[in-house]
């Protein structure tokens, strides 16, 4: 239990700290800022006013962005060079070349920033109100593992007498240590050189490759978990498969995307594709295949303890935590992509009004299932009847229970259908219900009828799969046509089969009694009497009204019940099953029940007494 615990606490803490740097990580800027800024500059290019700026003088701020933005599209770094200020750098910065550091500086600027041209100015003295002196203007920040490093435009006097806006010297003169910092190797512009020109996912080739590499080496990489989790957890009993379907499937998935967002930080991606691909959403990936790894790990332990009827409804319950679960966590995303969760599901107000009412009979569906867990009503295994359907419950889903009917065939019914109308189920019952009314001719005897009584009321009570509880043979109608005996009691099984095999030995019993006395059964059917009617055996009705006067002389007679001494000395005597069957046990003289005992020892003391 402890182990459990602290596997537990270890899987709480991993999924809590990896949350924390996710919102870290994107909290600024998201994705929802980046497309923001994309379409403002998008909509601002293609405005009039902006078609008439002369870009290319640098007169302004915005013209000089412009200038340089239209030639890092077109690779043009020599017509990019025109626009940084190379005056009062050291010799070492001039050697690397105007159209080399203006490169340099747009692939690190790209990796922490955009250029937001909405902000800056068209005015020729730039920006007035941002504390800086009227010849500068600050483009944005980058941040290094030395501080913040400030990206500056600057005007100075040009060749023409007038001046221009360019990128300071002083910003120039941080570029060397910039790209020593965020810049690619020697290796990596010679693997860029030898592949073809292309841009992918706002990824260039080197890093598209790259990607690609490093997405089959994590695949490579998290296999052999899948393939040593077989070799640990095979000594784990009962819970062996579980942990090694945790571990080979959930955990492999987890560490696989955390490898890939680990491994596209050296990437040196650019702002637009790192906000898609590093930044929390490869994170939420990993921590959604770990979140629903852990709902299927604890529902596969918990099963193991319960019983299998009670196991089915538990799998709809987790499929119902995995779906919250997703959608939790693209809620979340979408929070930490920057967009407000409020105003969408507002925005869904009427869309989700009519979803609501579409899925209507699917939540109430849900709602069944969960009724019928919570209730129990019923449970797979269960033997029921729902209206004319009769089977047996296999699996309780989210929307529908499956029964299986007698002649094997499926039917599907809907949850909300079957948890709110009556339902029988025999799975439940206790003990079972024997019940049979025997009709038998009008021209029986009055003492024919009591004998008969007296012994089946005696069946009753020395049968020892027949319970006490409302144990009774009644003489309960006289009809036009027979006399009516109803036998009524419960057998103490809850089986059917049990049932049926019990209920046979007491028809047999009752028979044998019926015979035994010779009552004539009182057939459905329409006869012509010619003379004489039809009698029964006179000597055994002679019998019956002797054995019934010998009861009536002793004060014996067991109406309308037997006393309490008769009841505890007969209850259980006969055994069940019957003497001389493969499974029969030693009990009483079958074919002498309580009675005849009795009649014996009144026949014996009559004898005496006439002696």
């Amino acid at each position: 239990m402890n182990r459990q615990l602290q596997f537990y606490c270890l899987i709480f803490s991993i999924i809590l700290s990896i949350m924390q740097s996710s919102y870290a990580a994107v909290q600024t800027p998201t994705i929802k800022d980046i497309a923001d800024t994309k379409q403002k500059i998008e909509t601002l290019v293609a405005d009039e006013n902006w078609s008439k700026i002369d870009y290319k003088s640098g007169k302004t701020p915005l013209s000089t962005l412009l200038a340089i933005r239209e030639a890092a599209i077109n690779k043009d770094w020599l017509e990019a060079g025109k626009y940084i200020d190379m005056r009062y750098v050291s010799k070492e910065v001039q050697d690397i070349g105007a159209d080399e550091l203006i490169r340099q500086l747009s692939i690190v600027w790209n990796q922490q920033n955009t250029l937001d041209l909405a902000s800056a100015s068209n005015l020729e003295t730039g920006h007035s109100n941002d504390n800086l002196p009227t010849y500068r203007d600050l483009l944005g920040v980058i941040e290094t593992s030395n501080g913040k490093v400030s990206i500056y435009l600057q005007r100075i006097p040009n060749s023409d007498g007038g001046k221009t806006w360019k990128i300071s010297n002083t910003t120039v003169k941080n570029i060397p240590g910039l790209w020593n910092e965020f810049g690619y190797s020697q290796n990596i512009e010679k693997l860029a050189s030898y592949l073809p020109e292309f841009k992918f996912i706002n990824m260039n080739n080197w890093q598209f490759v790259s990607f690609v590499i490093l997405i089959m080496s994590a695949w490579l990489l998290t296999s052999i978990l899948k393939r040593i989790a077989p070799l640990i957890f095979k000594t784990t009993e009962g819970n062996g498969p579980v942990f090694v379907r945790f571990f080979g499937q959930s955990i492999r998935m987890f560490l696989f995307f955390i490898i890939i967002d680990y491994g596209s930080d050296y990437l040196g991606l650019s702002l637009n594709a790192k906000v898609w691909i590093a930044s929390g959403t490869l994170k939420y990936l990993a921590i959604g295949y770990l979140l629903l790894g852990c709902i299927e790990l604890f529902t596969s332990l918990y099963l193991a303890k319960i019983d299998k009827n009670s196991a089915a409804i538990i799998r709809p319950i987790m499929t119902t935590f995995k779906i919250i679960t997703v959608i939790f966590m693209l809620l979340s995303w979408f929070e930490s992509a920057g967009y407000n969760i409020a105003t969408i599901l507002t925005g869904l107000g009427i869309g989700s009004l009519a979803i609501a009412l579409a899925a209507q009979k699917t939540l109430e569906n849900v709602f069944g299932a969960f009724t019928l867990y919570i209730a129990k009503p019923i449970k797979p295994g269960d033997f029921c009847k729902f209206g004319d359907v009769v089977g047996t419950v296999e699996e309780i889903g989210l929307r529908s229970t499956r029964i299986r009917k007698l002649n094997r065939s499926v039917v599907h019914v809907p949850n909300s259908v079957f948890s709110s109308k009556e339902l029988e189920n025999y799975a439940e019952i206790d003990r079972r219900h024997y019940n049979r009314e025997f009709r038998f001719r009008l021209d029986t005897s009055s003492d024919q009828l009591r004998q008969l009584l007296i012994r089946l009321r005696d069946l009753l009570l020395v049968h020892e799969r027949v319970l006490p509880t409302a144990a009774r043979a009644r003489f309960e109608e006289i009809e036009r046509d027979a006399f009516v005996i109803v036998v009524n009691c419960y057998v103490d099984t809850k089986s059917i089969v049990a049932f049926k095999a019990v209920a046979e030995d007491l028809n047999l019993y009752i028979l044998d009694i019926i015979i035994d006395l010779g009552i004539e059964w009182a057939i459905p059917q329409q006869q012509i009497l010619m003379g004489r009617a039809i009698s029964t055996n006179e000597s055994l009705a002679n019998d019956a009204k002797a054995n019934m006067n010998l009861l009536r002389e002793k004060n014996k007679l067991p109406f309308p019940d037997f006393s309490d001494d008769d009841v505890t000395e007969r209850t259980n005597t006969l055994s069940y099953p019957r003497e001389g069957t493969l499974q029969g046990k030693k009990s009483i003289d079958d074919s002498k029940l309580a009675m005849d005992d009795i009649y014996d020892e009144l026949v014996e003391e009559n004898d005496s007494g006439r002696t």
